[in-house]
């Protein structure tokens, strides 16, 4: 919860005559209103940055400076005449008044200087009209403690967010009126003694029963000497963003798991025999495989890779799913389904169809076991394994682009032809990152694993693989793996 120090500096622009300038625990000008600037003489420019005491008399100021930082550390504020020195030199007298406020910018107190000449003050709000304005002008509830944690000061926006009037809230312990669980009050507590501003998220009751979700910051308010007097609390009541959250969670948990509904199911024959591990990196994932039976002897299989990962990416997977089937069957050419996909990448986003957000990767390849051959288009990906009986690798990477790339290029097919058992092993890049930070040493590493394990069943061979190579249940990209294994006919 960061506090808007232009919202500050509004705080009190109905003053026309009061200058309005905010420091931090240093005394460093972060603000200022346009009212400072017409008293001061200078510009926003030559003031933030400076030390509030550019604009005062020094010697002055070295001698209030005790009472002032004493008053504001025990009262809230200090209120008094001080010397104050323009730009040009001239030096007159303004009143002053100075409150402590709370924020949790580099975990700092900030102070509101108010000022104006001592002709003006006709126009002059009193100190305590003031904070009750900075009160009511925070969106959030704002309460001020004693040191023990018992409340010294109670807003409005704390009265009505609780419910608990002003003479019934002070003098309680604050999280104990909140009706706070005990270990998060024993964790905030905790953090408290290190003299950190600290943040807390927990539920709370209300005067009348009623539960809502809060977020707390609070900051300690301090002595010169770091000796704490008290702390500045501010509350805000989350309870329609945690519903929003907790409903958004089921929307995308129903997501996912429609979406791994409709990866298909791996193909089982006497010829080929497939398995698949899908792994998102985050509840929603781009990555996708699917694999048909095209007819008594061809089977098309496909993994893609949606450039990026959760939401955005899973929608346009989910679009390409939606068409594979009709696509693979109606086509099965690896270079014509290729052409589609990519029509239909354009169909979907028509005024945006270069865009780089939009693009992704694939192998598609058609295995026929009839003439015993295997025909394939590699759009961007990685390239796929392909293991023969006699260990020799061959790589899957003829093809082309990554699907949506604004370089028009035709797609190549490629042809290999096999003999005897062969392995296959199709992936998406998130896994290799984790194998390895070197992409060349993971694919070098991912090609010594296929070769020394190919005697292994395609769910043996998955299996194993994720436990020597993922170390992590969620992985930084997502990962799709799938193994196909075609037997001797």
């Amino acid at each position: 919860m960061k506090l808007d120090l232009h919202v500050m500096e509004k705080t009190c622009s109905h003053c026309a005559t009061q200058g309005i300038i905010i420091t931090d625990h240093n005394e460093t000008i972060v603000a200022v209103n346009d009212s400072a600037l017409r008293l001061t003489g200078y510009s926003k420019e030559q003031l933030i940055g400076q030390p509030f005491r550019l604009l005062t008399s020094n010697e002055h100021y070295i001698a209030v400076y005790e009472s002032i930082w004493e008053s504001v550390i025990e009262n809230g504020y200090w209120e008094g005449e001080i010397r104050n020195v323009q730009s040009n030199g001239k030096i007159f007298f303004i009143k002053l008044t100075v409150y402590a406020l709370a924020s949790s910018i580099d975990k700092s107190d900030l102070y509101v200087w108010c000022f104006s000449d001592l002709e003006e003050r006709s126009n002059d709000v009193e100190p305590k009209q003031m904070l009750e304005a900075i009160y009511k002008a925070s969106p959030m509830a704002v309460t001020t403690l004693h040191k023990d944690m018992t409340v010294k000061d109670w807003s409005d926006t704390a009265q009505k967010l609780f419910g608990w009037k002003k003479e019934e809230a002070i003098g309680q312990p604050l999280l104990s009126l909140l009706s706070c669980h005990s270990h998060y009050i024993a964790s905030f507590l905790q953090q408290i003694a290190k003299g950190d501003i600290s943040s807390l998220e927990c539920t709370a009751r209300r005067k009348d029963g009623t539960v809502i979700d809060i977020a707390c910051s609070i900051v300690s308010i301090a002595r010169p000497d770091g000796t704490i007097t008290g702390y500045i609390v501010m509350i805000n009541d989350i309870t329609k963003t945690k519903q929003k959250e907790l409903e958004y969670k089921k929307q995308v948990e129903l997501a996912k798991k429609i979406q791994q509904s409709v990866l298909t199911a791996p193909i089982q024959s006497n010829v080929v025999t497939m398995d698949a591990i899908y792994i998102p990196s985050e509840d929603l994932s781009g990555d996708m495989y699917a694999c048909y039976q095209i007819d008594s002897h061809r089977y098309g299989v496909i993994i893609i890779d949606v450039m990026g990962h959760g939401l955005s990416a899973s929608l346009v997977s989910m679009s390409l799913r939606s068409l594979l089937r009709g696509l693979i069957l109606r086509v099965i050419d690896p270079v014509y389904v290729a052409a589609e996909l990519e029509k239909h990448l354009q169909n979907l986003f028509p005024d945006q169809a270069n865009d780089m957000h939009y693009l992704f990767s694939m192998i598609y390849l058609v295995i026929d076991t009839k003439t015993k051959q295997i025909e394939y288009t590699n759009a961007g990906h990685p390239a796929g394994l392909l293991l023969m009986d006699d260990g020799n690798i061959v790589e899957l990477d003829k093809g082309g682009l990554a699907i949506g790339s604004p370089f028009s290029v035709p797609f190549d097919k490629g042809v290999v032809r096999y003999h005897k058992r062969t392995r296959l092993f199709l992936y998406t890049d998130g896994i290799l990152d984790e194998i390895d930070s070197s992409i060349l040493n993971s694919m070098a590493k991912i090609r010594g694993y296929v070769k020394h394990n190919r005697h292994l069943s395609d769910q043996q061979f998955l299996q194993l693989f994720v436990e020597k190579h993922l170390y992590q249940s969620r992985p930084a990209d997502d990962i799709c793996l799938l193994s196909i294994t075609i037997n001797e006919k």
